[in-house]
């Protein structure tokens, strides 16, 4: 322990004597390190960081996947009561919808998320609250009972100040009275993962309509995310099977709902957000550590580099060690120490930059007005991981350098008494590190052209409308109250002023916008037809708008004709269906007249009167996939967004619009202004895209600089090493061109060599990305060619420099270099 104290305190004087060197190296490994610590904060937010409940090792998330192509999701509340009745492998089972809101108290409302939970939602995940109490058994499980809510802290915090006094006060909810119960405490954000909740309200206090009442005896509702605590020792498998077996039963007793109905149990932390992620987020996780890790040895090999070149110039000081008595393992080791703690000095500097990206990504706008919860604060995992990577860093740092330096002979060098110490025979150790780094720099800059040009496919997808030059405002009446002639008058004058500001062409209401969260009607019954098993039928989504919606979102009416005012609550009931809803059912014929029902077999019915261009609804990424719409003159809905094709910025009409809602109601927000193209830029839309290029390419650009950076580096130390060769052959007559040529020689091979190893490094390894990427394949030859030939350009721009210098030299000089 006394020796390898010796070793740190002698390394931490060498690094004070190169200054220089030392902030290099640290900063060179700061960004590999801080990369890697970014990316792996994020996958341990969704993958490895547990609940901060007790025993969250053995929570679960069960889900039914309903048939073959649909994905595992939500159950419906009979379905779950049956499980929770009939298992025996949970100690509990609880349920909750993630439902957007409004709580008002004292004439003020604001739009909030919320959960909307079983009673025994706390009591399973075992958290206790931190102010007043939470939900009693069997409290607020039934329709419109227990008028209670618990609120989320962070909220409390914002909303009330923090006041412990605010349990036992009234607010309202969507209008309704309730009481304030209690407070979760402050580490418990919820168990959605992605937003932190702001309340947890009762399940029961859903049932403020005819269609969420259905919930609690609708089986085909399927609207709830379950989970649950294991009992202690049992596998997920064990449970899986457990629940298998009510599934087959509950498909025996109940086969128009249930049949064909498949049960799924996973880990807690392998459903985030939510089941379906599943699948895809272990393989983005893999792919971005990967990319960070190749930055990461990109760091290390160029710090390497570094530690080369200085240690030909401290050949003489480990020759004299070595006559002293030290031995090659201590030679060996002296030089790791001094990495490592290069390393150690990189990793705290990385841990700050990696701290700096993840609080820049919680400040990201991809849910509308609310707030991205990642819980992206480092925890005992990132720590380690940082520090297992800079220690891992420094040694693959300086062991190459440490096997050489400790080969050093003792007698050649002492021998030349530090004359032509520049002569070392490490140049092929560096040119092949350089080789690697240019090799690794290829593969990141094939990974960013690959992403960049997934992200261009994806914004020239035809979406169906025109998403230009349109600003969405949501207003939602009910939060303050409005029953529905209220709000049928508020959305009327509100319309009626829009379509007269300046700089509006049209405006129009929907219940949603495309790339935001819509409706599902998951059963299809078309009049004259046979219907579908119960477990297949057909699901569509759809919209409810008034009458302008076509116009003002460009959509195309491919026949038949569009809502009109005289649509109304007391004429036949009628919809628009898209090209695919229309194929699906009437294919080769006129669908114009024709009538189906989205809630049951026998109706009631609507009657289809036009037929609209597909389009993309949900997610970018979606196949052609069947979607209506119903006029908001026969379909109402409280919450609506207010939509202006503008002929100006649309960002310049919000403060217009905003006034003339706080006149209609001063006390009434509105959220989630933003344009359209803003809309395509969230989490459904064009976001992890652009995520996917920028930190591919930030990646490639740091892997190309680094590899530039090595590059440049090893042809400059070996011209500086070949002076004297140079300085003879100009004597001898050769041209400044010729010791240009000379020297670029060099760098032709290395980048040549560089280049077919990472192409070769690419193509191995493509596999990993090809699940990521939209409309491009992993081995696209245009992206190849095209990354390779820019960085060998790169490459030989950068190295112009140290062989313009080479070819300028003096012989006169270069031959007493001596």
């Amino acid at each position: 322990m006394g020796t390898l104290w010796q070793d740190v305190k002698f390394g931490v004087r060498m690094l004070r004597k190169s200054r220089d060197f030392t902030i290099v190296a640290i900063l060179t490994l700061a960004l590999g390190i801080g990369a890697n610590g970014a990316i792996f904060t994020i996958v341990n937010a969704f993958l490895f960081r547990p609940l901060p409940v007790p025993n969250a090792d053995r929570l679960a998330v069960v889900a039914v996947q309903s048939g073959a192509q649909s994905i595992p999701a939500e159950l419906s509340y009979r379905d779950y009561v049956d499980y929770r009745q009939q298992s025996d492998a949970f100690t509990d089972l609880a349920a909750y919808a993630i439902n957007v809101t409004g709580l008002g108290t004292k004439g003020h409302a604001d739009r909030i998320i919320a959960s909307y939970v079983t009673s025994n939602y706390f009591s399973t995940l075992g958290v206790q609250p931190a102010v007043g109490r939470f939900f009693a058994a069997g409290e607020g499980d039934q329709p419109n009972s227990s008028p209670v809510v618990v609120l989320g802290h962070h909220y409390w915090e914002q909303r009330f100040g923090g006041n412990p006094d605010v349990v036992g006060s009234a607010v309202n909810i969507d209008g309704r009275p309730v009481t304030v119960i209690g407070i979760v405490p402050k580490e418990f954000r919820g168990t959605f993962t992605i937003a932190e909740m702001d309340a947890y309200v009762p399940i029961g206090m859903i049932a403020s309509g005819s269609e969420n009442l259905a919930l609690f005896t609708d089986r085909k509702l399927r609207q709830l995310r379950v989970i649950g605590a294991l009992k202690p020792g049992l596998s997920i498998q064990a449970a899986q099977a457990s629940l298998t077996v009510i599934a087959q039963r509950l498909a025996n007793e109940y086969p128009q709902a249930d049949q064909g109905q498949s049960i799924y149990v996973y880990p807690e932390q392998r459903a985030r957000p939510s089941p379906s992620a599943g699948r895809t987020l272990p393989l983005a996780a893999t792919a971005f550590l990967a990319l960070v890790g190749l930055i990461l040895l990109l760091s290390c090999l160029n710090v390497a580099n570094l530690v080369l070149a200085r240690g030909a110039a401290r050949q003489k000081e480990m020759a004299i060690r070595g006559a002293m008595g030290a031995r090659r393992p201590h030679l060996i080791r002296q030089v790791l120490t001094e990495t490592i703690l290069l390393a150690l000095g990189g990793g705290v500097a990385g841990a700050l930059l990696g701290s700096w990206l993840c609080h820049s990504l919680e400040s990201l706008r991809v849910l509308g007005d609310f707030p991205v919860r990642f819980g992206l604060t480092p925890d005992w995992r990132v720590f380690s991981y940082i520090t297992a990577i800079a220690l891992l860093s420094g040694v693959i740092a300086g062991l190459v350098p440490a096997l050489r330096a400790s080969r050093t002979d003792i007698n050649e060098t002492l021998r030349k008494g530090g004359r032509g110490l520049t002569n070392d025979s490490g140049h092929f150790a560096r040119n092949a590190l350089v080789v690697a780094q240019i090799s690794g720099s290829l593969v990141l800059l094939i990974a960013a052209g690959l992403f960049v040009r997934s992200l261009n496919n994806a914004e020239t997808i035809d979406l169906g409308f025109d998403a230009h030059n349109i600003l969405n405002v949501g207003i939602d009446p009910a939060l303050q109250g409005y029953d529905q002639p209220r709000s049928e008058a508020f959305f009327g004058e509100l319309l009626r002023r829009a379509k007269l500001l300046p700089g509006v062409q049209s405006a129009s209401l929907a219940f949603t916008v495309p790339m935001n969260y819509s409706s599902l009607a998951s059963g299809i019954y078309i009049e004259g037809q046979e219907s579908a098993p119960a477990n297949n039928l057909p699901e569509a989504g759809y919209n409810v708008v008034s009458p302008e919606y076509f116009a003002t979102s460009r959509t195309p009416l491919l026949s038949g004709r569009s809502f009109t005012e005289a649509d109304t609550s007391t004429t036949e009931p009628v919809a628009i269906v898209n090209q695919t809803f229309a194929e699906r059912f009437w294919p080769h014929q006129n669908p114009i007249g024709r009538r189906f029902s989205y809630t049951s077999a026998t109706g009631p019915f609507v009657s289809v009167v036009g037929v609209a261009r597909n389009g993309k609804y949900g997610e970018i990424l979606e196949s052609p996939s069947m979607y209506f719409y119903v006029p908001q003159t026969q379909n109402y809905q409280s919450g609506r967004v207010l939509q202006l094709r503008t002929a100006v910025s649309p960002e310049s009409l919000i403060p217009a619009i905003e006034a003339q809602v706080r006149e209609l109601d001063p006390n009434l927000p509105v959220f989630d202004v933003m344009t359209m193209e803003q809309e395509l830029a969230g989490l459904n839309g064009f976001f992890l895209f652009y995520v996917g290029a920028v930190f591919a390419g930030a990646m490639g650009f740091l892997g190309m600089l680094l590899a530039v950076l090595g590059l440049y580096g090893v042809v400059s130390f070996n011209a500086t090493r070949r002076t004297q060769e140079i300085g003879v052959r100009m004597a001898l007559g050769a041209l400044p061109r010729d010791i240009f040529a000379l020297v670029l020689r060099q760098v032709l091979i290395l980048v040549a060599t560089g280049v077919c190893v990472g192409i070769v490094s690419a193509i191995a390894i493509s596999r990993v990305l090809s699940g990521l990427l939209l409309g491009v394949s992993s081995r696209d030859p245009m992206t190849f060619a095209g990354i390779s030939v820019l960085l060998a350009a790169v490459a030989l721009v950068a190295c112009y420099l140290p062989a313009r210098r080479a070819a300028r030299l003096d012989p006169s000089t270069a031959l007493r270099c001596e």
